[in-house]
C-alpha cells in the first residue's frame, strides 16, 4: 500500500505543468490540428449515436465530448488518449435510465467521478484490474449484442419500447411489425453498408462520417419521410448540480460502484491500447483516473452520461499523428465550433442514420475471435467469458459482471485447491507410492479418497508410503483425511509412512490424530526404512527411482515446457559448476538451475588435479571441454560442511585398504600440508581455495581470466543452515551469498 505521502493530493498538477507549456508551442502544432480535426469527425456521429443508444438527447453527447475532451487531456495520464461517451458503457447507462431517469444518471456519473477522483489521488486503481480479461471481454460482446438488437426498432421506422431488454424488443417489434418504415431500413443498410465496405478502398479515411453526410443528404434532396434527430442547441448550458432524484441510497452506491468500475476498466484498457501504438512513456493509471474523475464530475454538472477514455477515438488520435495533449483538447474545440455553427445541419441527420453507425459499432464489439482463442487457449475463461455474455443478455448488465467475477472467483479457487497425485505400484517389492504436489485442503481431499480406493482394491500390498513433500498448503480438512488414511491402513495391518511433510503442517496432523502414532509414521526419506523398519524395507531402490522417474515424466508432458525440447537438440549451460560427489550435495537443487544450466563436474572432495598435459584425467577432459566448446562464463568450486573427503584427510585409518580412495585422498590431503587447524569444516573451506588455485593453472582458465571472459568462484554449502558462502578475495572471508535475516514466506 502506498503511504499518506506517496497521495496526489495536488492532482499530479506540478507534473503535468511542463506538458501544459507545449501547448504554446508552435512545435507539433500542424500534426495535432491534422489529428484533432480527424478524431472530431469520429467523434461527431459515434456521440450522438452512443447518446441515442443511452436515452440521453443527442446533443448531450457531442456536449460530453466537448468536456471529456479538454478535461482529461488537461489532466489525465495518458498524453494521446481521448475521452468522451462510449458505446461500451452506453447500455448500461441505459438501464440505469430505465430504471431510476435522466436525473438519478447524472448523479450517478457524479459520484462515479468523484470515486475514480479518490482512486487516482490515493493511487487505488490498481484495483480496477482485478477484474478479468474475460469478464471484461463478455460484457462488451453482450452489450454489442444488446445495442445490435435495441437498435432495430429504429432501424425498422417504430419507436423503441419502454423497457430495453431483449425480450421486450421483439415482442414489440412482433406487435408493431406492421408499421415497419422500409425507408428507414434502407437507410441503416446503406449506412452500415459504407461504414463498413469504405475501408477496403480507402484503408486511411475513417468511414464514419462521410457514411452519416452521404446517406443523410439523400434523404435530404430525396425528401424522404423519416425521423430525424431535431433541434441541437447551438451554447452549452450553464454547470449546475444535479438535482436529487427519487431513488434509494443503496441503489446510488451501487450504480455508482458499477459505473466507477467499468468507466475505469474501460479507460485503463484504452491507455494500455495507446501505449502499444506508440514508443512513449507508458501511461499513468493514477493520474489517469484524476482525469477522468474530474471529467465525470464536470460532464454531470452539464447534465451529460458518463465518459471514458474510449480506444476508437484514441487509436484514430495516435493513427492521424498526434503528438501532444493538445490534439484532444483541439477535437473537442472543433466539435464545439461544429455545434454552434452547423447545429441546423446535424438536427438534419436521420435517426436511422445513427442506427446504422451503432449496428457498426456492435458488431465490432461482438468480437466472435475473442472467443474462438479463449476457448483454444483456456477453456475455463472461455465459460467465464459465456457465463458473462449469457447472463448480460438474459438477465442485465450487473447480474452479468457478478456473474463472471463469482464464475472466475470459484473457478480460480477449484484451480488453485486442486492437488495433482501421481501412484506406482512395485510387484518387486510390495509398495504402493503415493505423491501429492500442490494444496491439500477441503478442496482436494477427494484424492485421499481415491487413494484409499486404490489401496483397498489391492489387499496383497505391505505398505503404503504417501510423499508430502511437494504440498504447498494443507488445512484441517486436508490434514484429518491424511490421518484417516493412516488408521484404515493401520487397521488393516498395512504399513503407512509419511515422506517429505514440511515441518510447518506437523503440528496440523498431530492435532488431528494420536501424535505419537503419527510422529512413528515421519520418514525423511524411503532410505530410513532400512532404519526405521528393516523388515519391511525393499531390498533395492529400484522401485522408489522408478516412482520417482514417472513422476518427472507425468509432470514434465503435462507442463509442456519449451525448455526440455530446447536442450533436447543442444547445451547451452552458463556455468561449470565443479562440487563434491556427496549425496547430499544437489547443484541444481541449491543454485534452483534448470536443466541445462549447469555443466557438473562431481568428484570426492571437489578436487581439481594439478594440470599435466601428459596425465590423462576426467575432470581436466571436462573443464577442457567446457571452456573450449561451450558458452561458459562462470566457474564455481563448491565445498560443503562435514565433508567425509577432508575427514578422510584427518583421519587416514578410516579407508583403510581401500587403495583407489587412499590415492586420491592422499593427493587432496598433500595440498592441505602445512595447515594447523583442527576443524574439519575450516579444512574444507581452505580446500577449496587450493582447488581454485590448481584451476587457474589450467592454460584455457588462465587465457580465459586474462581476457576477461571468465570469472571463477570460490563457494561454500552450510548443510545444517542451507546457506551457501562465497570467497570475498578483498575481505580475505567466506560471506553468505543472502541475508539469513531474509523472511520465510509461507502459504
Amino acid at each position: 500500500m502506498l503511504s499518506i505521502k506517496n497521495y496526489k493530493f495536488n492532482l499530479g498538477i506540478p507534473q503535468l505543468i511542463p506538458e501544459w507549456k507545449t501547448f504554446f508551442s508552435k512545435k507539433y502544432l500542424a500534426a495535432d490540428l491534422t489529428a484533432g480535426m480527424t478524431v472530431a469527425f469520429v467523434a461527431i456521429p459515434l456521440s450522438l449515436a452512443i447518446a441515442l443508444a443511452s436515452r440521453f438527447t443527442p446533443d448531450t453527447g457531442l456536449v460530453a465530448a466537448i468536456i471529456a475532451g479538454i478535461v482529461c487531456a488537461l489532466f489525465g495520464g495518458s498524453r494521446l488518449s481521448v475521452s468522451g461517451p462510449a458505446a461500451a458503457m452506453s447500455i448500461l447507462i441505459a438501464d440505469t435510465v430505465e430504471k431510476f431517469g435522466v436525473e438519478a444518471m447524472i448523479l450517478i456519473c457524479m459520484i462515479a467521478g468523484i470515486m475514480q477522483l479518490i482512486s487516482g489521488i490515493t493511487g487505488l486503481g490498481r484495483l480496477t484490474r482485478y477484474v478479468p480479461i474475460p469478464v471484461i471481454s463478455g460484457f462488451t460482446a453482450g452489450i454489442g449484442v444488446i445495442i445490435f438488437i435495441g437498435q432495430l426498432p429504429r432501424a425498422f421506422g417504430l419507436i423503441p419500447p419502454a423497457e430495453s431488454h431483449i425480450l421486450d424488443v421483439f415482442n414489440h417489434i412482433h406487435e408493431y411489425f406492421h408499421e415497419i418504415n422500409g425507408a428507414c431500413l434502407f437507410i441503416v443498410v446503406s449506412t452500415f453498408a459504407i461504414i463498413r465496405g469504405l475501408p477496403k478502398l480507402f484503408p486511411k479515411i475513417s468511414s464514419i462520417l462521410p457514411a452519416v453526410v452521404v446517406v443523410s443528404a439523400l434523404v435530404y434532396f430525396f425528401n424522404i419521410n423519416v425521423p430525424l434527430i431535431g433541434e441541437i442547441p447551438r451554447t452549452l448550458l450553464m454547470p449546475h448540480m444535479p438535482k436529487m432524484p427519487d431513488i434509494s441510497f443503496s441503489d446510488l452506491i451501487i450504480n455508482s460502484f458499477t459505473i466507477y468500475l467499468l468507466a475505469s476498466l474501460e479507460t485503463l484498457l484504452s491507455c494500455s491500447a495507446v501505449d502499444k501504438l506508440t514508443d512513449g512513456k507508458k501511461h499513468d493509471s493514477d493520474q489517469e483516473l484524476i482525469g477522468q474523475g474530474l471529467g465525470n464530475i464536470a460532464v454531470s454538472l452539464f447534465g451529460c452520461m458518463p465518459i471514458t477514455g474510449v480506444i476508437a477515438r484514441s487509436a484514430t488520435n495516435v493513427r492521424a499523428g498526434a503528438k501532444t495533449r493538445r490534439s484532444s483538447i483541439i477535437h473537442s474545440l472543433i466539435i464545439l465550433l461544429t455545434v454552434m455553427v452547423l447545429a441546423p445541419v446535424i438536427s438534419l441527420i436521420p435517426i436511422a442514420v445513427l442506427a446504422g453507425v451503432l449496428f457498426s459499432v456492435a458488431l465490432s464489439m461482438i468480437n466472435y475471435h475473442e472467443l474462438k482463442d479463449f476457448w483454444i487457449t483456456s477453456r475455463t475463461e472461455a465459460v467465464i467469458y459465456g457465463i458473462t455474455f449469457v447472463t448480460i443478455i438474459s438477465v442485465d448488465l450487473l447480474a452479468g459482471v457478478k456473474a463472471g467475477i463469482i464464475s472466475a472467483c470459484f473457478i480460480m479457487l477449484w484451480h488453485a485447491a486442486k492437488s495433482n497425485m501421481h501412484t506406482t505400484m512395485s510387484k518387486e517389492d510390495g509398495m504402493i507410492r503415493f505423491s501429492l504436489a500442490g494444496p491439500l485442503t477441503f478442496l482436494s481431499i477427494g484424492n485421499i479418497t481415491k487413494l484409499e480406493q486404490e489401496i483397498s482394491a489391492d489387499e496383497t500390498r505391505r505398505m503404503v508410503l504417501l510423499d508430502l513433500s511437494r504440498v504447498i498448503n494443507m488445512d484441517s480438512s486436508g490434514a484429518a483425511a491424511v490421518v484417516d488414511l493412516l488408521s484404515y491402513c493401520q487397521e488393516r495391518g498395512i504399513k503407512f509412512y509419511i515422506i517429505g511433510l514440511p515441518r510447518r503442517f506437523e503440528a496440523l496432523l498431530k492435532m488431528c490424530g494420536d501424535a505419537a502414532m503419527i510422529e512413528a509414521s515421519f520418514l525423511i526419506s524411503e532410505h530410513e526404512l532400512r532404519k526405521k523398519d528393516a523388515s519391511h524395507a525393499p531390498k533395492s531402490s529400484r522401485g522408489r527411482l522408478v516412482h520417482g522417474v514417472e513422476r518427472f515424466y507425468l509432470e514434465r508432458r503435462r507442463d509442456d515446457k519449451r525448455l526440455f525440447q530446447y536442450i533436447s537438440k543442444t547445451q547451452n549451460p552458463h556455468t561449470l559448476f565443479i562440487t563434491c560427489s556427496d549425496s547430499r550435495m544437489v547443484p541444481s537443487m541449491i543454485t534452483s538451475a534448470d536443466p541445462g544450466e549447469l555443466f557438473t563436474v562431481r568428484n570426492v572432495g571437489n578436487s581439481i588435479p594439478t594440470y599435466n598435459s601428459h596425465q590423462v584425467c576426467s575432470e581436466a577432459a571436462a573443464i577442457e571441454f567446457a571452456l573450449n566448446n561451450l558458452d561458459i562464463t562462470d566457474v564455481i568450486i563448491c565445498g560443503h560442511t562435514n565433508c567425509g573427503a577432508i575427514k578422510a584427510c584427518q583421519h587416514p585409518d578410516s579407508i583403510a585398504e581401500q587403495p583407489l580412495l587412499t590415492g586420491w585422498i592422499n593427493m587432496i590431503r598433500s595440498q592441505l600440508q602445512g595447515i594447523k587447524t583442527a576443524d574439519q569444516d575450516e579444512t574444507a573451506r581452505l580446500n577449496v581455495l587450493n582447488q581454485i588455485e590448481n584451476l587457474k593453472r589450467y592454460p584455457i582458465v588462465k587465457e580465459k581470466l586474462v581476457n576477461k571472459s571468465l570469472k571463477v568462484h570460490a563457494w561454500f554449502f552450510d548443510l545444517p543452515e542451507s546457506l551457501m558462502y562465497e570467497w570475498d578475495e578483498k575481505e580475505k572471508i567466506f560471506k553468505p551469498l543472502v541475508n539469513p535475516e531474509l523472511p520465510v514466506t509461507t502459504n
